[in-house]
């Protein structure tokens, strides 16, 4: 613990002084990542846009460095873990506050918490994350009480939170969104809206809500009660909340937006050879979902005939131009296991090695149920929102369902938050969907399939699935933690084509040559607050 706190106070290097400036006076950060956010509640949202939001609103126990050094103390000025691994304790800083200057305390964390949990919040991650805490798998599913949670507040400024078991990544997952603390009078007196204006949006985090314009943009000024807000560099940071990449483009063109992490697929070459395209290697996966409670995708053969009669291989060369790559399996590169081989290294779970013999295969199940050459088989549609590669990427998926099994998808264009609801609510057949990893470990990916995740918008369900899940979760025995995972992930995603695996994803983005200071994490944080140009 002394190292890490050592490391913290090391890197804690003044960058400049935030003086009562106006708007007018200090340089603004043009930025986009995304259209209008589903939300801003931490406990709420499921997306990779808001969560990055919400990182600069707001902060939890620990946070992701803002150099990119990774995961380091935030709110919390030290902790303990306990001997067998069990129990955490955290001590938050004395100077830690919310933007309006009242104290954060232990308490607004335990609320938070057990605000997660709580079935009435309706928490996309209650199940995810909550699990890791004593008793809070069994309250997200309404068997026990929000007051049994293994959360506790031992003063003002300590807080303890037992685990069910030893959990080698906790200190991620006390970085995650969904773990920040909300004041319980701020959301109760205002409901969904809290996070909606300046007024409400009572916040802990690094910055605070200059303006919020839906569909407009959402500018974000340093929090003056923030305990360093000393060291922040940017002093001002625009969020333009633009759909369309063409739009996007055009506005860094114009010299309106200074960073954004989408843009045409089309333009590559020429953004390439403008300077201004980057791309990094990032944990995640693009996939298609499929509801698997709505007919005819609840016949595991449909599914799976979908699943063979698509080629990754030339969806990543030609439709991303190789910025991502094909995936064979539910999860990619980069997770390493216990003996230092990468679990994505393992023994694939959807064979393409032969193209032409699965297009054969595919026709084959679709006939034995009941659809031979596609007839009979009735039009569905495939949902997607519009940004970066998803409309090309849906193009070539119907047209390849369509010539290799004879079957009609329509696509069905959406915009954003009106998309994230109709697939979690599964008000979809086929749909766009994407996985980027929370934490370093692959259970955080396959956890998308266990029955209780409120994540899971596949309906996939299978008590075999969840019991291998849990005992890899339950095991401290490392080897067999990975084992039992790449078994899960042979059974729902190989044997019972839960999904569709399309991409191995990569953080790509457009950004002018002026701008530097912006941090980039393979979990998906882009983090602005050193970002000058």
């Amino acid at each position: 613990m002394k190292k890490l706190v050592a490391l913290v106070l090391a890197l804690a290097m003044v960058m400049g002084l935030v003086g009562a400036v106006s708007a007018e006076a200090v340089q603004t950060i043009n930025v986009c990542i995304g259209s209008q956010p589903e939300t801003l509640d931490p406990q709420k949202n499921s997306a990779s846009d808001g969560s990055n939001y919400i990182k600069h609103l707001f902060e939890g126990l620990m946070k992701y460095g803002w150099n990119g050094e990774g995961i380091v103390l935030g709110a919390a000025e030290s902790y303990e873990v306990s001997d067998d691994a069990l129990v955490y304790t955290f001590h938050i800083r004395p100077d830690a506050k919310w933007s309006d200057g009242q104290d954060l305390t232990a308490e607004d964390f335990v609320y938070s918490m057990k605000r997660l949990v709580d079935p009435d919040t309706a928490a996309p991650y209650a199940g995810d994350m909550g699990k890791y805490i004593l008793n809070g798998l069994d309250i997200s599913t309404g068997e026990k009480t929000v007051d049994e949670l293994g959360v506790k507040a031992i003063d003002e400024k300590t807080i303890e939170i037992t685990l069910v078991q030893p959990c080698a990544w906790f200190l991620e997952i006390m970085a995650f969104p969904t773990y920040y603390p909300v004041r319980k009078d701020v959301v109760e007196a205002n409901g969904d809206a809290w996070t909606t204006s300046p007024e409400t949006l009572i916040g802990n985090g690094p910055y605070t809500l200059e303006s919020y314009t839906m569909d407009e943009e959402i500018v974000m000024v340093p929090n003056e009660n923030y305990y360093d807000v000393d060291k922040l560099v940017a002093k001002r940071i625009c969020f333009k909340l633009i759909t369309d990449p063409n739009a996007k483009l055009a506005a860094m063109r114009a010299g309106e937006l200074d960073w954004c992490d989408d843009y045409p697929t089309e333009e590559l070459v020429s953004v390439q050879a403008e300077g201004l395209f980057h791309s990094e290697a990032q944990l995640g996966t693009y996939y298609v979902n499929i509801n698997n409670k709505v007919a005819p995708f609840d016949d595991v053969r449909v599914r799976k005939a979908f699943q063979l009669a698509i080629d990754p291989y030339y969806l990543a060369e030609q439709v991303t131009q190789g910025t991502y790559l094909p995936a064979t399996d539910f999860v990619g590169g980069g997770f390493t296991q216990d003996d230092g081989s990468d679990f994505g290294d393992y023994e694939t779970v959807i064979d393409r090695s032969d193209y032409e013999a699965n297009i054969k295969k595919a026709q084959e199940l679709l006939a034995e149920a009941g659809y031979p050459g596609g007839e009979g088989f009735p039009t569905v549609e495939y949902c997607t929102n519009v940004s970066g590669v998803h409309l090309p990427t849906a193009e070539a998926l119907t047209y390849m369902w369509k010539e290799n099994l004879g079957v009609n998808v329509e696509i069905a264009q959406m915009e954003w938050n009106v998309f994230l609801a109709a697939r979690r609510n599964g008000e979809h057949t086929l749909a766009r969907d994407g996985w980027v990893a929370d934490y370093g470990d692959p259970s955080n990916l396959l956890d998308l399939f266990t029955s209780y995740s409120g994540n899971n918008s596949t309906f996939y369900a299978n008590p075999e699935f969840d019991k291998l899940m849990e005992q890899a979760a339950a095991t401290t025995d490392l080897a067999e933690h990975f084992a039992l995972m790449h078994q899960a992930e042979a059974l729902a995603v190989g044997e019972e084509a839960c999904c569709i695996p399309v991409y191995y994803y990569a953080t790509t983005w457009i950004c002018v040559p002026e701008i530097s200071g912006v941090t980039t994490y393979a979990t998906g944080e882009k983090l602005f607050m050193n970002a000058v140009k």
